[in-house]
C-alpha cells in the first residue's frame, strides 16, 4: 500500500498552491508517470492496457477508461491482490463496519448506480491524505482550522443517509473517531420531509451545516420564511452542482461563507472554492481533460464539453487515469506563468426545488429512490400538475421498461404520500427523458404545466 506522512501531504499541497501553471504542470507529469508505472507493474487489467505505450509516454498517449471496465474487471483492475469485490461489497454493505478501514488500511464507498452496477471505489492512505490537505488548506481557506472538529463545535449533515454513499461514510467516519461527541453531530437523511428536518435543525441549532445543493437552497428559503431560524459559521455544499444563484441567496440567508466543493466518488476533489464562487481546478493532483462525445480533446476553449478524462493522480490502489465521466465544462486556460490554479466551470445537473400539492420538495430525495430502483439508468421528473409528477426513464436493455416505471411511479407516490402531501400523484411516461437544446443534457425536473393547459 501506498502511503504518506501527514506532514509531507501537508507540505505538498501547499507547495503547489504557490507554484506557477507551468510548474503545476511539470509536477503532474511527474506523478503520473509514478503512477502508471506503479499501475503497469501491479495491476494484470491495466498491464494488459498498456502493453504497447512508446517509452516516453505521455497523457494523451494513455487509453481511455471506461466505467464499466473498472466494475467488470475490479479484481485484476486493483493493484493490491488481496482486495477482491465480494469482499468489498461485503464490507460496505455490513453496518457493522462503520468507521473501520477494510483490510484494516483502506477506505471503501460507492456510486449511486445511475447508469447501470454502482462502482466500488477503494482509496488507500497516500490518496486520503493528500486529499484531505486539498480540503484543509484550499477549501477551508480563510476559516478557522477547527471549524469541522465535532470537538469543539456542532455540525449537521443533510444528506443521503445510506451506506456506501459518499457523504454519509465520511460522517461515519468522523462519528467512529470521536464517538464521545456524537451529541455534537447530527445525520438528518434528506428522504424526511422539509418540516421535519427544519425542526431537527432548529432543535439542534449547528454552528456548520453540510448538504446538497438543492437542499441548501431549500433551507434558506425556510430560513427567509421564518420556519428556520439558525445563525451557522459556516455553510457547505456536498455532492451536488450549486449554482451561481442559489450560492448567493444560501450566503445571503444565513449570513456566513458558502464553501462549494466539485468532487465525486471515482476521482474526489477536483475544484473547490476558495474566497468566492468560482471553482478552482487542483490541478497539481487531479487532471481534468474535456472532450466531445467521441471522447477526442475539445479544441474550442469557450465550447462546452460532452465529457471529461479525469485523471486523479493520488491513488494507487484503484487507479483512476483518464477515466471518463459526462459532466460538461470548460477550464480555464492559463499562461505557463500564473501562479492561481485554473477556473473550473460546470454545465451540471442540479437538483431542483418544486411545490407539490402546496408543499415544498427538493428533488434530492426522489433522486435518492430513483437512482437505486432496479433497472433505471437514467430518469426525469416532469410535472403535468399542481398535484402530479410523471417519471421518465432510461432502463436496461432487457428488461420490461413499462413494469419497471409503474413499480417505481408508485413508491415515489408513497414517498410523496408519507411526506405531508396525500393528494399527490405521480405518474409514468415510456417517452425517453426531455433533453436540453443546448448541450443536449436531460434536466432532472421540467415543469411542463403551462404545455399540458396548452394542449388542452
Amino acid at each position: 500500500m501506498q502511503t504518506i506522512e501527514l506532514k509531507e501531504a501537508s507540505r505538498l499541497v501547499a507547495e503547489g498552491s504557490e507554484l506557477t501553471h507551468g510548474e503545476r504542470m511539470r509536477l503532474a507529469e511527474e506523478r503520473l508517470h509514478t503512477l502508471v508505472d506503479y499501475a503497469r507493474e501491479h495491476s494484470p487489467y491495466l498491464a494488459e492496457r498498456y502493453r504497447n505505450l512508446p517509452e516516453d509516454y505521455t497523457l494523451s498517449d494513455l487509453p481511455v477508461i471506461e466505467k464499466g471496465e473498472v466494475v467488470n474487471h475490479f479484481d485484476s483492475y486493483v493493484t493490491d491482490r488481496e482486495v477482491r469485490l465480494s469482499d468489498v461489497e461485503a464490507f460496505c454493505n455490513e453496518a457493522k463496519q462503520a468507521g473501520r478501514l477494510y483490510l484494516d488500511k483502506y477506505t471503501v464507498l460507492h456510486t449511486s448506480g445511475t447508469t447501470g452496477k454502482p462502482l466500488y471505489m477503494v482509496r488507500d492512505d497516500h490518496r486520503n491524505k493528500l486529499h484531505g490537505q486539498l480540503m484543509n488548506q484550499r477549501l477551508m481557506r480563510g476559516l478557522d482550522p477547527g471549524i469541522l472538529d465535532i470537538r469543539k463545535h456542532k455540525m449537521a449533515a443533510v444528506i443521503f443517509a445510506e451506506r456506501g454513499a459518499s457523504s454519509y461514510e465520511s460522517a461515519l467516519r468522523m462519528l467512529a473517531a470521536f464517538p464521545e461527541y456524537r451529541d455534537n453531530f447530527l445525520i438528518v437523511n434528506v428522504m424526511e420531509d422539509t418540516a421535519t428536518i427544519v425542526r431537527k435543525l432548529n432543535e439542534f441549532m449547528p454552528e456548520v451545516i453540510s448538504a446538497y445543493g438543492s437542499v441548501l437552497a431549500l433551507l434558506a428559503m425556510e430560513q427567509e420564511k421564518g420556519n428556520l431560524h439558525i445563525s451557522p459559521a459556516a455553510v457547505f455544499n456536498s455532492a451536488e452542482m450549486l449554482t451561481p444563484e442559489n450560492h448567493v441567496r444560501v450566503a445571503k440567508a444565513f449570513g456566513c461563507p458558502v464553501k462549494n466543493n466539485y468532487c465525486m466518488t471515482e476521482g474526489g476533489e477536483i475544484a473547490m472554492t476558495w474566497d468566492g464562487p468560482e471553482l478552482l481546478l487542483n490541478e497539481d493532483f487531479i487532471l481534468i481533460e474535456p472532450v466531445d462525445a467521441e471522447r477526442r480533446p475539445v479544441a474550442d476553449p469557450e465550447a462546452w464539453s460532452e465529457g471529461i478524462l479525469v485523471t486523479d493522480l493520488t491513488n494507487f490502489v484503484q487507479p483512476v487515469i483518464r477515466y471518463f465521466v459526462n459532466d460538461k465544462v470548460k477550464v480555464e486556460r492559463l499562461s505557463d506563468d500564473t501562479v492561481r490554479l485554473p477556473v473550473l466551470r460546470i454545465q451540471g445537473r442540479a437538483n431542483e426545488i418544486f411545490q407539490l400539492c402546496g408543499e415544498p420538495f427538493t428533488t434530492a430525495g426522489i433522486d435518492s429512490i430513483t437512482e437505486l430502483y432496479p433497472g433505471v439508468v437514467d430518469f426525469q421528473f416532469t410535472q403535468v400538475s399542481d398535484d402530479e409528477l410523471r417519471v421518465r426513464a432510461d432502463t436496461e436493455i432487457g428488461m420490461d421498461r413499462e413494469e419497471i416505471l409503474r413499480g417505481l411511479a408508485g413508491e415515489l407516490e408513497n414517498y410523496f404520500h408519507t411526506h405531508g402531501c396525500p393528494e399527490a400523484k405521480v405518474s409514468a411516461s415510456t417517452e425517453p427523458p426531455i433533453k436540453k437544446e443546448r448541450g443536449g443534457k436531460a434536466p432532472r425536473y421540467i415543469d411542463l404545466r403551462a404545455k399540458e393547459t396548452q394542449g388542452r
